[in-house]
């Protein structure tokens, strides 16, 4: 049996060494998700003959998974100690959140031997930076005008500055109140977002993360928490904001990346989740690609 344990701080350097070595530009390859997210999913890791290992469980059936291993070496002996640990443990094995671009590796070691099926509702959008930052061509022309409109409303009114120790406590709040007028304040998944964003803001710091506040008449509007995962990509682990303003969203986007996002090329904002309406949002950006992602199972 594979000797997983819980994520802390301090393994952060460890899983990063292995996540750098293949830059599949997933956000479940990000530490910071790893790590937010580590108590709603029950999340453990371990390393051994070359390969990160990290466990899960789903939410809401809690029924355990794996992520496709990560690293260098024997691909087909790190899946069958993935295996032979679901077996001793007595769960059904099942693989999630392969990178689109580890099929072929998949395929070549383990010809036929796995059922492998698209996760359409967890690809990830991913953007080119400079256009989330310039908002340029045809496309984009109603964020543009989203922003202008805004600007030109509240001009002198509003002020963007960036999230810390000053005002972690506000964003907070925030997320609460973003909560209570869409809800969600009793709804279990957002019980988890809450968990997830008290732990980024708890250690934004050690973290590395970044963030900004927009504000309106001093009010907080909206906020955004982001890191950047690899040397070519930032992930947008959240982002809240008065859906009832026009051009809140556009402009908390926007601000921040211009912020941050100038040494990369590409932003992830994550998956849908299946929600028609977070799906409608992020496919108005227009990625310019998706990080797709796939499950495995045994094939008996």
């Amino acid at each position: 049996m594979l000797e997983f344990k819980p994520i802390t701080l301090q393994d952060k350097q460890e899983i990063q060494a292995y996540t750098a070595k293949r830059n599949y530009h997933l956000c479940e390859h990000c530490f910071v998700d790893l790590f937010i997210w580590a108590k709603h999913y029950d999340t453990q890791f371990c390393t051994q003959d070359g390969f990160l290992f990290i466990k899960m469980l789903t939410f809401p059936d809690r029924l355990p998974m794996y992520l496709a291993p990560i690293g260098e070496g024997d691909l087909r002996h790190a899946i069958e100690l993935l295996e032979q640990d679901a077996a001793e443990r007595g769960n059904p094995f099942v693989m999630t959140s392969i990178p689109e671009e580890m099929l072929p590796e998949l395929q070549a070691v383990m010809p036929n031997e796995l059922v492998i099926e698209n996760l359409p509702n967890g690809a990830d959008y991913i953007y080119l930076a400079e256009k989330m930052i310039s908002l340029s061509g045809k496309k984009l022309q109603s964020k543009r005008n989203f922003i202008n409109r805004f600007k030109q409303n509240y001009d002198g009114r509003w002020s963007y500055e960036d999230i810390g120790p000053h005002n972690l406590e506000e964003a907070y709040q925030f997320h609460l109140h973003w909560c209570e007028i869409n809800g969600c304040a009793n709804n279990e998944s957002f019980r988890g977002e809450t968990c997830a964003i008290q732990r980024a803001l708890d250690h934004f710091e050690e973290l590395g993360m970044k963030g900004g506040i927009l504000r309106l008449d001093g009010n907080v509007i909206a906020f955004t928490l982001g890191s950047q995962s690899t040397d070519d990509m930032y992930i947008i682990q959240i982002e809240k904001a008065e859906a009832d303003i026009p051009g809140a969203y556009p402009m908390i986007n926007q601000q921040f990346a211009m912020r941050n996002c100038t040494n990369v090329t590409y932003i992830n904002r994550e998956e849908d989740l299946g929600l028609e309406g977070l799906r409608k949002a992020k496919r108005s950006y227009h990625p310019v690609m998706m990080g797709n992602k796939f499950m495995a199972m045994r094939n008996i």
